[in-house]
């Protein structure tokens, strides 16, 4: 199940922590070193704090969400990035069935448009930087986005891609879930979560 958090009000502060586990191996004859990236166990973690709120009125929505967070049992949508990263809304969807790796090819792009490296996009419900400009889409509304980390399983024809608000899939790090009250009803809330 996936828990809306409160709107009201937007995190002080978010540490993204994306986490690429490899597996290095040294040879004790030359000390020289190979690693190999695991690519299907990446995944992203945050630490998220919320500025005070005060008054146990204003803090009861929140209060109600944790606890239907259920610890590590459900899921809530994490913001990416602080505002919208571009202005036009469009329907962008993945273009072809079976990608996985690096890239993914998309359509519903306007032409001219296109993403920046450093954007992110949240494709079905993982989210994933972008590490190269895209360029500009053509006629076709096409456009093919470099990524990390990298998409496993393989994604299917057709589904939508967030470009504008992108968000990430993210459950609490612990089965804990609270809060804390300061004289005054003034309630602050923080949380380390990774993905779902």
């Amino acid at each position: 199940m996936i828990v809306d958090l409160p709107k009201e009000p937007a995190p002080a502060k978010i540490e993204w922590k994306p986490r690429q586990p490899s597996q290095v191996n040294r040879s004790e004859f030359t000390g020289k070193t190979r690693t190999v990236i695991l690519g299907e166990a990446s995944f992203w973690a945050a630490s998220v704090s919320y500025p005070e709120i005060i008054g146990e009125a204003k803090f009861r929505s929140w209060r109600s969400a944790l606890m239907r967070l259920q610890g590590r049992v459900n899921a809530f949508r994490l913001s990416a990035c602080e505002g919208p990263q571009h202005r036009i809304l469009q329907r962008v969807v993945v273009d072809g069935s079976g990608q996985t790796g690096y890239t993914v090819k998309t359509r519903g792009w306007y032409p001219g448009t296109g993403l920046s490296d450093g954007m992110f996009v949240t494709i079905g419900e993982d989210l994933h930087q972008v590490v190269a400009n895209t360029g500009l889409a053509g006629p076709d509304g096409k456009l093919t986005i470099a990524i990390m980390p990298h998409i496993a399983g393989g994604v299917a024809d057709g589904v939508a891609i967030e470009t504008r608000r992108p968000w990430a899939l993210m459950k609490l790090a612990s089965d804990q879930q609270g809060w804390t009250v300061d004289v005054g009803q003034k309630y602050t809330v923080s949380f380390d979560c990774e993905g779902a």
